[in-house]
């Protein structure tokens, strides 16, 4: 378990906010002094809110997105609900139906959320950079401070001058409210930590999205009704903060953007485990996880083939629950029903990004030839793993677990990633808050034609 931080990076505010709802449970505030501040994007871009008036599939939605706030709106004292972990033991694994798409057409479109003008700047540029990064709950008072000092670094990246280094998004990658995915956590959890974050924000659920502490409760409903909204809208557990909320297809869609799309999947409620895509041929999964979402991931993949064979688009995959976790010759159930998929969709992607394990973990396997890595970044600011070795910031895998090929880094600290893509190259730049590991502290560089990973030097970023 991590030592706890009573240090905060919440600056004083000219107003304070008070969620609509109250949450039904409180946790004892804890006085703190600032360590970093978050820095209000000043220079428009990219990230600048849309008024094109379109929606994400390119129809006609009315008014204009919000995606922060002008000021800071600090996060009023106990507002930090203990998220039922007394059930926690109880449905922690109790595999959920997947929720059916909202609408048939799961591609989504960059353009119909920033608006077309802005996604010509982006490729004007060269190049699109984007964050990611899952498991950004805080459900204690202790732990917002840790998500807070994450989300500000990802708000001074939106302030770069530079148009061609500011990211245009943030994909989570599930797990934005512990434990149950409750309504009422996710003013403090996720609208208040990312009040200045001037750009959308897109999900796939995590595990504890998903769960539910009580078989009447439907699961991943406050997921949706945040991320997959009909029309993009003030969420009335936002509070005062004026955040819209993302009209996302379905929980798992495909995110089109200049020089990249991203696939992204939802792997079921399993705490201990691996995820679930489908019913993996299980006669017990069956009447619960059908096989639409793998049938569906198999169609997009070929569609995209021919697109990324002549490379006109990355393909990064996205799912919460890490497909791969070592040794370059095992993966678990997850990943052998995922290579399954590639398989037959004749494609395989240029990168994968889960979260969930609570640490950056870069793996990189040998797939027909192909070197593809496989990045664990379940380190947004909810807790490092209480499991696993210690890290060195000076070495990138402890010498103890060196036995392991296909582990490139191992890292327990809290940041996130930066990832920038042109139409030849993708980078992967891990970014801590830890000063010990500081900015770029692992980054990667594939080369989309001949399939060569290079890994950067430290402190600099390779693209």
């Amino acid at each position: 378990m991590p030592t706890k931080k009573s240090s905060s990076s919440r600056p004083v505010s000219p107003r304070k906010s008070t969620p609509k709802k109250a949450p039904a449970k409180k946790a004892a505030p804890k006085k703190s002094s600032s360590r970093r501040r978050p820095v209000k994007p000043t220079s428009p871009g990219p990230g600048t809110p849309a008024t094109s008036g379109t929606s994400a599939s390119g129809t006609s939605t009315p008014g204009r997105r919000i995606f922060a706030d002008p000021i800071y709106v600090p996060l009023p004292p106990g507002n930090v609900p203990d998220g039922e972990v007394s059930h926690y033991d109880a449905y922690a694994s109790v595999l959920q139906k997947i929720p059916k798409p909202r609408i048939s057409n799961l591609v989504m479109q960059l353009a119909g959320v920033i608006g077309q003008d802005a996604v010509d700047a982006i490729k004007q540029t060269g190049r699109i950079v984007f964050h990611s990064v899952g498991d950004t709950g805080a459900d204690k008072e202790f732990r917002v401070a840790d998500e807070a000092d994450v989300t500000a670094l990802m708000v001074k990246d939106l302030a770069n001058p530079i148009p061609a280094e500011r990211p245009s998004f943030f994909y989570h990658l599930g797990d934005v409210v512990y434990e149950f995915g409750q309504p009422d956590c996710y003013y403090a959890q996720f609208y208040e930590p990312f009040c200045m974050y001037n750009a959308p924000i897109f999900a796939i659920p995590g595990n504890h999205d998903g769960m539910v502490w009580d078989p009447s409760m439907e699961s991943l409903q406050a997921f949706q009704a945040n991320f997959c909204s009909p029309t993009p809208t003030h969420a009335d557990n936002a509070g005062s903060i004026m955040r819209y909320t993302m009209d996302q297809p379905g929980v798992y869609f495909t995110l089109e953007a200049p020089f990249v799309t991203i696939i992204g999947l939802y792997s079921n409620v399993v705490d201990k485990g691996p995820g679930i895509i489908s019913s993996e041929n299980n006669p017990k999964y069956k009447n619960i996880v059908s096989d639409d979402q793998k049938n569906w991931l198999i169609s997009e993949l070929k569609r995209l083939a021919p697109i990324r064979k002549s490379n006109q688009t990355a393909v990064i995959l996205a799912v919460h629950h890490p497909p791969f976790t070592g040794h370059s010759s095992t993966t678990n159930t997850l990943g052998a029903d995922l290579d399954d998929a590639f398989k037959q969709g004749g494609l395989l992607p240029d990168l994968v990004i889960s979260g969930h394990a609570h640490l950056y973990e870069r793996f990189q396997r040998d797939v027909n030839g192909i070197k593809l890595p496989y990045i664990i970044a379940g380190c947004g600011g909810y807790n490092l793993s209480p499991f696993g070795k210690a890290s060195d910031p000076n070495v990138k895998v402890p010498p103890s677990m060196s036995g392991d090929p296909s582990l490139q880094a191992y890292f327990k600290t809290f940041g996130y990633m930066k990832i920038k893509v042109t139409a030849d190259q993708l980078a992967v730049i891990f970014n801590s808050i830890d000063a010990n590991y500081g900015a770029a502290c692992d980054s990667i560089l594939i080369d989309l034609k001949t399939h060569v990973v290079t890994e950067g030097k430290k402190g600099r970023e390779p693209l």
